[in-house]
């Protein structure tokens, strides 16, 4: 799964790359959220995620994301978790002001606290939104994802997949 992102990743880049008028300029993005949980093993969790990356033209985006997932229901007293993901984003610009966006993030997470130190997992999270630009650079982003996360130790894998709901702000 990784090799086909990163050869996505790689066309993509290419292609804008070789159009010499489309502009390349740093991104960067932070989001708050909260995320519902689903399943078996429903966890509700607050998020606070970072990306740091280029923009591509009016049309992509990507980079690197970091942040903190805190599991507040988790073992009577919360456990933080650290995602680190590739954000990949699609815009489709409406208006001057307005763009509708399609997210992805892959990567993993890993264990901080006691409760979940030494568990990793999975992270996948596709999300749709739509950015409301405040001024060239900057725009107020409003998104809705499904949350895929697994968490492992020792080969067993437990879903706490969620319903995410993130606002932010691009700069």
């Amino acid at each position: 799964m990784k090799k086909i992102i990163l050869f996505f990743t790689a066309v993509i880049l290419s292609a804008t790359l070789a159009n010499a008028q489309t502009p390349i300029r740093y991104q960067g993005e932070v989001d708050a959220g909260y995320s519902i949980g689903t399943g078996l093993l429903s966890q509700n969790r607050v998020n606070l995620h970072w990306v740091n990356g280029i923009r591509v033209g009016k049309y992509f985006s990507t980079g690197l994301g970091l942040g903190f997932d805190y599991y507040h229901q988790m073992y009577d007293k919360g456990e933080l978790v650290l995602p680190i993901f590739l954000n990949l984003k699609g815009y489709l610009p409406v208006t001057e002001k307005v763009s509708p966006f399609f997210s992805f993030d892959i990567g993993a997470s890993v264990g901080l606290t006691e409760g979940v130190s030494g568990l990793s997992g999975l992270l996948c999270t596709p999300a749709v939104g739509c950015a409301f630009k405040t001024t060239k650079k900057s725009a107020f982003l409003v998104s809705l994802g499904y949350n895929v996360q697994q968490i492992s130790e020792s080969g067993v894998s437990i879903n706490v997949n969620a319903v995410s709901i993130k606002l932010g702000y691009q700069f």
